[in-house]
């Protein structure tokens, strides 16, 4: 069963819950809204935790959506499991929902990371999945049909976790230690490390705090987490996208610093039902400015109003 570790105030908090597993483990999670809404499950980005969503309260209250962020093992409130996988946090996730009396379907969105996250639940649960959204998502490292789509960045950095895991463990450590000791000085530092059109977005006040926050629960358990999530990246990913039936909406930045979005229609053509809304001159950080139009757009998804199936057709970006 849920226990409730806070209370809202008013419906504009969050409500942090942790639930029990099948195995023992502690899964913690964040609540936004409204218990008695329809359901949306939100995927946290890499090195992050479910405190990254902004405040949208009367927003969900306008379109009668809950949405709830599952913090990764080794993350937050969530115990450290070393055997993590998509299909293993999909599981998770899935019984976190049993747990809450939430039988489905619900929505499903990802933000980075979180978006490969996002379709192994779709995938692994696809009678549970009723739409999906992918924010500035990336994709599955270990892949070996994607892999040949990867940046040679990509290509690189996947054999620098994987060859030399130690020191990819070592640097978490450190990094964990920045974000307990100096979260300030750390964001700040981050920021300055981004391209321009996510430092314009980093940068700004309340987006700054939310993100720094959500970062020193994403390093919590001295780092294990999120080392563990960059070893489940870079494996073999244990489930296939075409296996998503959902209706799916990409939404990616042309300036994207992080992930370029030259990947973004070789993804959508992996899926059944995948439509792609490119925008001009934004970032990585894209969920944080447009946060209104994306939640709106999954209540258009829950609703069947866009379930038609579309696959890149009229795109007018040009790569």
């Amino acid at each position: 069963m849920p226990e409730p570790r806070a209370s809202n105030a008013t419906a504009d908090l969050f409500t942090p819950l942790t639930v029990r597993l099948p195995d023992g483990r502690r899964l913690g999670l964040t609540r936004y809204g409204d218990p008695a809404h329809q359901a949306v499950v939100f995927h946290h980005g890499f090195g992050s935790s479910s405190l990254e969503l902004p405040p949208s309260g009367a927003l969900l209250r306008r379109l009668k959506l809950q949405l709830l962020a599952p913090d990764r093992p080794g993350v937050g409130q969530s115990d450290v499991f070393r055997r993590l996988t998509f299909p293993s946090f999909a599981n998770d996730v899935t019984a976190a929902l049993d747990a809450l009396g939430i039988a489905g379907p619900v929505g499903v969105m990802g933000w980075s990371v979180g978006g490969v996250h996002a379709l192994a639940q779709a995938a692994c649960y696809p009678e549970r999945v009723a739409a999906v959204q992918l924010l500035s998502t990336c994709l599955p490292l270990g892949e070996r049909a994607a892999y040949q789509h990867l940046s040679r960045t990509w290509k690189f950095l996947r054999w620098g976790q994987i060859g030399f895991p130690w020191l990819n463990r070592t640097t978490f450590l450190w990094l964990s230690r920045l974000w307990a000791r100096h979260p300030d000085h750390t964001i700040g530092w981050f920021i300055r490390l981004m391209r321009q059109a996510e430092q314009d977005v980093t940068g700004q006040p309340g987006f700054r705090e939310l993100l720094r926050d959500a970062a020193v629960q994403g390093f919590a358990h001295h780092g294990r987490g999120v080392f563990d999530d960059a070893q489940a990246w870079c494996r073999p990913p244990g489930f296939m996208m075409e296996d998503v039936q959902a209706p799916t909406v990409l939404w990616h930045g042309t300036d994207d610093g992080v992930w370029a979005p030259d990947n973004i229609p070789y993804l959508a053509s992996r899926l059944a039902r995948a439509r792609i809304k490119l925008l001009p001159q934004q970032g990585h950080m894209l969920y944080l400015e447009n946060w209104e139009a994306i939640l709106t757009e999954m209540r258009r998804l829950l609703d069947g109003q866009n379930t038609d199936v579309m696959h890149l057709e009229g795109q007018q970006a040009s790569y």
